[in-house]
């Protein structure tokens, strides 16, 4: 069974714009990871505009190893992404080292790693400011699905617990996505 590590780059998003010269350069980076990674580049770079997700499981590579390929097993189970905020040390090569020591890990372990998106603006977007961290939203519909929604609902849970577990904290106490968590419990899946 081939691995692939998915690897979302936002091209366009204002996080990134001090750290290329201008978005043609920010395209060619994201070709070469993409390359490197062997995922079918032009898939990849045509839908590089992503639909904001139920649920979202934030982590950091700075959580020990084992927390976040365990999280991770968990979220994609519940096909819960699994998003950080920018690259390893500001480097894509670092980025792509990480991402393929994990899987390699994961691989070993038999745990589901289906790789992690990098999207600094669902950080802001949430105020993420610790990780592990499991928001659950409901998007409202006057908000466009490609688009950042202000003020959209959301309930989190920080900590190290079980995506499960975070799922029926939200369901039972939440005040905003209470019903979103229980139709994923439900369903299995966002």
């Amino acid at each position: 069974m081939r691995h692939y590590l998915w690897f979302l780059l936002l091209l366009g998003a204002s996080c990134c714009a001090n750290s290329f010269d201008n978005m043609a350069t920010l395209r060619t980076q994201s070709v070469m990871i993409l390359s490197h990674m062997s995922i079918d580049r032009s898939s990849a770079l045509q839908n590089h505009t992503p639909t904001l997700p139920e649920a979202i499981l934030f982590v950091s590579f700075s959580m020990p190893q084992s927390l976040l390929l365990s999280l991770a097993d968990q979220a994609a189970q519940f096909d819960i992404p699994v998003v950080i905020k920018g690259l390893v040390n500001n480097d894509f090569k670092q980025t792509v080292a990480t991402f393929s020591r994990l899987s390699h890990e994961a691989q070993k372990q038999h745990l589901n790693f289906k790789g992690v998106s990098i999207d600094p603006v669902w950080f802001s977007q949430f105020n993420i400011t610790a990780v592990p961290a499991l928001v659950v939203s409901e998007r409202p519909a006057r908000c466009l699905a490609s688009s950042i929604c202000t003020n959209q609902p959301f309930d989190v849970v920080y900590g190290n617990t079980s995506i499960k577990k975070g799922l029926e904290l939200i369901a039972e106490r939440g005040e905003e996505a209470s019903l979103v968590a229980k139709k994923i419990l439900e369903q299995g899946h966002v």
